[in-house]
């Protein structure tokens, strides 16, 4: 099986931590938001090419060193596919996930030591409809790939109630072994994500264990909640890791416009709701200021929104011209956008594979150094970027 797909690339807007807006949130701030239009434009050199289908909403992704790779599916599942077929098998033993709304089975990710210990991590929706959260599963994969044994819970949320929305899901291991989890505000629990004695609205930090590390900028309790290791977040939907500047990259869902692109560093809060530059999807204000003190500015602000889904930051020699750059698939206009950056700065954005036309939920690179995207929806693959022969 091989289905190719040719990738259009054309012109983007450049933004940078002043937050260009094209819809500014009142006249107060559009008077303090200038509008740089940046376009660009490069040879279509990329292509998708599907290296298996079937999945049921596939959500996150984790390629073994055998070149074989772990779904994680919104739907519930954990899949197996073969190092060398496009064969989808179902992984068992895994975490009995809470299938709702935008909740369920998330994102995968491998412990750094997988080779000798074998353990995967799945971030997923757990409890009922009337209270749940986002839980961290760890279990050790079987030699086969296709059990998950004896797995058990090494983080849980505190509980939200009577929502659907906002699990967040998305994990990153960093060099010091710590694990990432990016979490949302539940929805309806917005102006919780201001309050960093819970994690609604959060990325919290664990090691590998569960147990919280000792320089967590909470670690002791007072003054936020020990997991947590920034606050004020939507909706986070995407981590990346420059290893080069030791620099941790997330981006989030907004409102209706607002959507970011954040440079994490432990202990800021990234303003979400106090500060916004997007509006409730039924157009009213939430709030007029898009600055505060204390509060961090975006690295990257989208308005309108494209709806970021995972994000990686390019290391890989096989992609010369995006080597440096965070890439991130989007749902919304179905597409990849690339973020050029030099010296940390966004020069350019550029965008691809919009003829496509599939809402695109995750792109990772595996240890191969191919970038592999996740495309969301009912029976629905998971394609490689090749460079486009000819």
């Amino acid at each position: 099986m091989k289905q190719v797909l040719s990738g259009l690339l054309f012109g983007g807007i450049a933004l940078a931590a002043c937050g260009q807006t094209e819809a500014p949130v009142s006249n107060e701030a559009a008077q303090a938001v200038e509008i740089v239009v940046a376009p660009t434009s490069e040879p279509p050199s990329y292509e998708l090419v599907e290296v298996a289908t079937g999945f049921q909403f596939p959500w996150g992704f984790a390629m073994l060193p055998d070149g074989s790779f772990l779904v994680g599916e919104r739907d519930g599942y954990v899949s197996f596919v073969s190092a060398g077929t496009s064969e989808r098998q179902l992984v068992s033993g895994g975490p009995e996930a809470l299938v709702i709304g935008q909740g369920g089975t998330m994102g995968v990710a491998l412990d750094p030591d997988f080779e000798t210990n074998r353990f995967v991590y799945i971030a997923y929706a757990k409890g009922t409809r009337s209270e749940n959260s986002t839980a961290i599963f760890k279990a050790k994969l079987s030699a086969d790939g296709l059990t998950l044994e004896d797995g058990d819970d090494v983080y849980v949320a505190p509980a939200k109630r009577d929502t659907g929305r906002h699990f967040g899901g998305r994990l990153l291991f960093l060099p010091d072994g710590t694990l990432l989890l990016g979490l949302g505000d539940g929805g309806r629990y917005q102006d919780e994500s201001q309050n960093p004695m819970n994690s609604h609205g959060t990325i919290v930090r664990i090691n590998a264990d569960g147990s919280i590390p000792a320089d967590n900028p909470f670690a002791d309790g007072q003054g936020g909640h020990p997991s947590v290791y920034t606050y004020g977040n939507r909706n986070v939907q995407g981590l990346a890791f420059d290893p080069e500047t030791n620099t941790v990259y997330a981006n989030e869902h907004g409102p209706k416009g607002g959507d970011e692109i954040n440079v994490i560093e432990p202990g800021n809060n990234y303003g979400w709701p106090a500060i916004t530059y997007g509006v409730n999807y039924n157009g009213t204000i939430i709030t007029t200021k898009t600055e505060a003190p204390g509060m961090e500015q975006p690295l990257v602000m989208w308005n309108p929104s494209i709806a970021p889904g995972g994000m990686v930051f390019v290391t890989s020699d096989k992609y010369p011209e995006w080597k440096g750059d965070l890439l991130t698939s989007a749902l919304a206009g179905s597409k990849l956008q690339r973020v050029d950056l030099e010296d940390g700065k966004v020069v350019k954005e550029v965008s691809y594979f919009e003829e496509f036309a599939e809402r695109l939920r995750h792109i990772a690179q595996g240890p191969d150094g191919n970038l592999y995207v996740l495309v969301d929806g009912v029976d629905a693959g998971v394609y490689r970027i090749d460079r486009k022969v000819g």
